[in-house]
């Protein structure tokens, strides 16, 4: 365990610093999970202008920032692709829902663990490590809310930390 978190501190720091929407990250004990943020073309979530992305088997599922006022924390809330989200959407504002969506805690790290505990945004700095642990049980057990899909089909992923792995233009803006 000590060793585990050596080495993802040491992958951590081995990552230039960059900006929140060129992260890229992985989930710690698989290469086949993938993470990252993304600038909002059209801005419909108004806690970031960011959206959060986890790609899993290929496909990238979608999520918006929430964060309550006061001691409340971050939370991720499932979002449909942001490539389809057009102005009329962010003029129409938040559609109201019979149900509230799940939300899933976000915790952001700096490298040597120390909280950040304000909302990514994009041009700020890259948390060295994530850590949602309820995106697996959502996607395992929920998976079409995440993303309104109701195609989509459960995927396992282990409950453990994200770490930066790189930085680059992977985020890229939502839309392009």
């Amino acid at each position: 365990m000590i060793a585990s978190m050596l080495l993802a501190t040491s992958m951590a720091a081995n990552v230039p610093a960059c900006r929140a929407e060129q992260a890229t990250y992985a989930l710690r004990g698989t290469r086949d999970v993938t993470a990252g943020f993304a600038r909002q073309r059209f801005q419909v979530n108004f806690s970031s202008d960011l959206f959060f992305w986890v790609e899993v088997e290929g496909r990238r599922r979608w999520f918006s920032f929430n964060a309550p006022n006061g001691y409340g924390g971050v939370y991720l809330t499932p979002d449909r692709d942001p490539a389809t989200l057009t102005e009329a959407d962010r003029d129409a504002g938040a559609t109201d829902t019979a149900e509230e969506p799940p939300q899933v805690d976000f915790d952001m790290f700096g490298a040597n663990y120390d909280v950040i505990d304000a909302v990514p945004q994009s041009d700020s700095a890259a948390p060295a490590h994530l850590f949602a642990r309820g995106l697996g049980p959502l996607l395992w057990y929920n998976p079409a809310a995440a993303n309104g899909d109701s195609t989509a089909t459960a995927v396992s992923i282990p409950i453990a930390m994200y770490d930066l792995t790189r930085c680059g233009a992977a985020g890229k803006t939502s839309g392009d």
